[in-house]
């Protein structure tokens, strides 16, 4: 739990003192927000712990209050008073208007800066969500340990309610009970039936009877819905887990759709789990490795980036998958095949993605602490390989050529994703991001690229005015094109923000 009043109190070495609000300490803490503005409120989210020393504050005890209420209505959790400096002891205006509104008031000390306290809550927050994300993988652990015995689908949908603390049940397209936990379940089932009526192909949430209910449908990557997972988990509103729903929602999508379908499912995990690997949760992706590819590779490893039509995509995933390794990691994101594969096997894995008619990136042989930059590199080699037409193409090659050997990386590349930041930041950012590429890939000429993107070219044309609009310039420039090409190239296909 995030930390409340009463336990930052408690801590010795802050010598906090209550002043007001005794009865109200128990309250958590959402942050601790350091503002001597006479109207903090539009800086606050609530919950905060508002921490000041007196600078604005009002000198009258009707002014004092009036602070104080809009203090409440913005829903701060407590006022930390710094002495010691404008003022050795909280005013007694402060202090009556405090326990007017029963707002805890801290009287902070001089020896106790802000800071420390700022650091506490955010440690609490930051222990809090690593906990949760802790528990949300031990939990996906367990649903694929159930998925891999004898009756998987059983298995699955008791290990829902076990982990959830209530009930699941498993329902064919008709809404037909084909696995159930408890005998208690019928009524949830019963109670969501009508939702699932009036819109088959869409999670529907209910509490009644205090006790919250999801329905998730499973669909297959082409939009065949065949079943329902319903989970229903009684006590406090809010309470039912459902992360963990939709997730056994996948894992029995995966156990129930034709073998293609099930592929393609495999194949979302594996996404999730390479944004985890991204994101640096590497040993958090370590821990399902085995389910989803087999093994996990080990550094130095190398990076793939994989382009082509998704059907081929698809096939590389299927060779990937055939005995050739175990130490590698891949997933399909962003129209594209991003591998992570240990240095000692990539020249092998190289070849026989090559079998296939895809356009191929390799970056340097890296750590794990560089795999960003590894992942950047693949995608810099790949459009060059594909500008290029070659089947692949090293980020070796691509560094040893060029005006981008003479940059200094990481401010080039800093500077590209400040310059390009309102197109990626905008409604569709990606999507024009992408277009912006391929435009420019081909050379400015508008049909090729669209042919490229399976858009109509007025969509095109429409894109790139508002690209022009977004970033200010002219495509029209020559000067301009070059710039935003040896941006791209800095960034490649999935840049960071």
């Amino acid at each position: 739990m995030p930390i409340t009043l009463r336990q930052l109190c408690a801590t010795e070495q802050f010598g906090l003192r209550v002043l007001a609000g005794h009865d109200q300490l128990d309250r958590t803490l959402t942050w601790a927000h350091v503002s001597e503005l006479p109207d903090p409120t539009p800086f606050l989210d609530g919950g905060e712990l508002l921490l000041i020393t007196g600078v604005s504050l009002p000198t009258t005890a009707a002014e004092t209050t009036r602070f104080v209420r809009t203090l409440v209505a913005a829903g701060i959790a407590g006022i930390g008073f710094g002495t010691g400096l404008g003022y050795e002891q909280a005013p007694q205006t402060l202090v009556d208007a405090a326990t007017r509104f029963s707002v805890p008031l801290l009287d902070v000390p001089l020896r106790t800066p802000f800071i420390a306290l700022t650091k506490a809550v955010s440690k609490a927050q930051s222990d809090d969500d690593m906990k949760a994300l802790r528990s949300n993988y031990q939990s996906l652990r367990r649903l694929l340990q159930a998925a891999v015995t004898v009756n998987g689908t059983r298995a699955v949908v008791r290990r829902v309610a076990e982990l959830i603390g209530g009930w699941a049940a498993l329902l064919d397209s008709a809404g037909h009970t084909v696995e159930i936990s408890h005998t208690a379940a019928a009524a949830g089932i019963e109670r969501t039936a009508p939702e699932r009526d009036a819109r088959p192909m869409e999670v529907s949430f209910l509490t009644s009877e205090n006790e919250d209910v999801i329905s998730h449908p499973l669909m297959t990557s082409r939009g065949k819905l065949m079943g329902y997972l319903v989970a229903g988990c009684p006590g406090a509103v809010g309470s039912l887990n459902q992360g963990i729903v939709i997730a056994a929602a996948s894992l029995l999508t995966l156990m129930t759709a034709r073998t293609r379908d099930a592929q393609l499912t495999m194949n979302h995990l594996r996404t999730v789990a390479m944004h985890q690997l991204f994101e640096g949760q590497n040993a958090l992706a370590r821990n399902i490795s085995g389910e989803l590819w087999g093994g996990f590779p080990v550094e130095p490893f190398q990076v793939f980036h994989v382009a082509g039509p998704s059907g081929l995509l698809e096939s590389v995933s299927v060779s990937l998958l055939d005995g050739l390794s175990r130490d590698l990691a891949f997933g399909i994101t962003d129209g594209a095949l991003i591998a992570v594969v240990s240095a000692t096997d990539s020249g092998r894995i190289l070849a026989r993605v090559n079998e296939i008619d895809v356009t191929v990136g390799v970056s340097d042989m890296l750590w794990w602490d560089d795999l960003s930059r590894a992942r950047r590199q693949a995608a810099q080699a790949a459009a060059e390989a594909g500008a290029r037409n070659l089947p692949s193409m090293r980020f070796a090659e691509l560094s040893e050529s060029g005006l981008s050997a003479f940059l200094d990386q990481d401010r080039s590349t800093a500077f590209a994703a400040a310059h390009l930041r309102p197109l990626l930041e905008a409604k569709g950012g990606s999507d024009l991001y992408r277009t912006l590429a391929m435009w420019l890939a081909h050379n400015g000429v508008g049909d090729a690229a669209a042919t490229a993107l399976n858009i109509h070219r007025h969509t095109l044309r429409s894109r790139l005015a508002r690209i022009e609009s977004l970033l200010q310039l002219d495509l029209g420039s020559p000067t301009e094109r070059a710039e935003l090409w040896l941006e791209y190239r800095l960034l490649g296909d999935a840049p960071t923000i």
